[in-house]
């Protein structure tokens, strides 16, 4: 609680030691992962597969003493007030990147990774209109494959400040490719031979007055009058994506700045094309209680990721090693392709059916909500 009496999640992060107080390594604070425990959602015997057992009466001791009765609510409540202001904070991350430029995440899939962004995905994609989530498989090493699969990029840029109409093309062929010589330089002093190098032009531009520019991609090759008109055209209709319309042809398009990115593409490990999908261990219960708001306790059966081949209707758990997916009521999970799980809220489908399954991500980095196992907000 704040000095003025109000519930609040965060900036600060309870690490992984001593961690959250159900970890019982001398944490006394309430974080996200305790209320989580509380709310029913993790189980204590079993995360990351029984290796690290949590202690729920701590948790439940805590939230009493340093949330609940200082409020007047139940331990319940003030741990539903908690991950919900939680995954208030994530939403926010979720709208910079997509309504704060311009894009309705209700056209968009929620691509759901990291070890707490399954567990929050559904209430979140509520909030913002959205209708359809993907968890990928393993989705809390999610960003450790994509660093064995990441490319070295290496980014360069000039400022010019110019009108572009003024500027001479011979000129920008030439800049640009001093900037592209230097990359592939560093790329080779990296190790990667010519045949793995890619090279990308960018162009920095506003229109003649405004103070925020637009990238957009920049043709390969050398500049000519005809460039310099793909490359005004390109800023327009970006300006129109982004801000819903565009400047009539006098208006003056300043390039601001000219950027390569070098890209080194390292040699890929080999991935199986799909991981062993486990179901629901005989050795611990099939349901358990959880809280779900103003629906109060269900009977919320738990499942594994290989049990959803059958599709099933929330609320339902789905426990992994690494993450925990929930479906909540009024939501349905299903296997997809790849091993993935496909969560779709009822009576959307139809509605939404021409959404693409693009990601606004739910990052496993902290700020936007993902969250690794060994760190909690407090």
């Amino acid at each position: 609680m704040d000095a003025a009496g109000s519930l609040r999640v965060g900036p600060d992060s309870a690490g992984a030691d001593p961690g959250p107080v159900a970890y019982a390594r001398g944490g006394a604070r309430p974080t996200v992962t305790d209320a989580n425990v509380l709310l029913g959602y993790l189980n204590p015997d079993r995360l990351v597969g029984g290796a690290l057992r949590l202690d729920k009466a701590r948790a439940e001791a805590a939230f009493a003493a340093r949330v609940a009765r200082p409020m007047g609510l139940s331990v319940e409540r003030a741990a539903w007030g908690a991950h919900a202001i939680a995954a208030s904070n994530m939403i926010r991350a979720i709208k910079a990147v997509s309504s704060e430029r311009g894009r309705d995440p209700r056209g968009f899939a929620l691509f759901a990774f990291g070890g707490n962004g399954p567990l929050f995905a559904a209430g979140m994609a509520e909030s913002l209109g959205m209708s359809r989530i993907i968890v990928p498989p393993a989705p809390g090493v999610f960003s450790a494959f994509g660093m064995l699969y990441a490319d070295v990029e290496h980014h360069y840029a000039r400022t010019l400040n110019r009108v572009l109409a003024e500027v001479d093309p011979g000129v920008l062929t030439a800049e640009w490719e001093k900037l592209a010589d230097e990359a592939r330089r560093q790329l080779r002093s990296d190790g990667f031979p010519a045949s793995r190098i890619r090279i990308r032009r960018a162009a920095a531009m506003h229109y003649k007055g405004q103070i925020y520019e637009l990238t957009v991609p920049a043709p390969d090759g050398a500049f000519d009058g005809v460039g310099i008109a793909a490359l005004e055209e390109a800023f327009g209709v970006e300006h129109e994506r982004t801000y819903g319309h565009r400047a009539g042809p006098d208006e003056p398009v300043v390039l601001v700045s000219m950027q390569v990115v070098g890209q080194g593409v390292p040699e890929r490990p080999r991935m199986p094309r799909r991981l062993r999908l486990g179901g629901a261990a005989a050795a611990h219960a099939a349901s358990r209680r959880a809280y779900f708001g103003d629906r109060g306790w269900l009977e919320t059966p738990v499942f594994g990721r290989g049990d959803l081949a059958t599709p099933r209707r929330g609320p339902a758990i789905v426990e992994e090693y690494d993450a925990t997916p929930l479906i909540p009521p009024g939501w349905r999970g299903r296997l997809a392709g790849e091993g993935a799980i496909r969560l779709e809220r009822e009576g959307q489908g139809e509605k939404h059916g021409h959404t693409q399954d693009r990601a606004n991500g739910a990052s496993d980095s902290a700020p936007q909500g993902g969250g690794d196992r060994g760190s909690d907000r407090s």
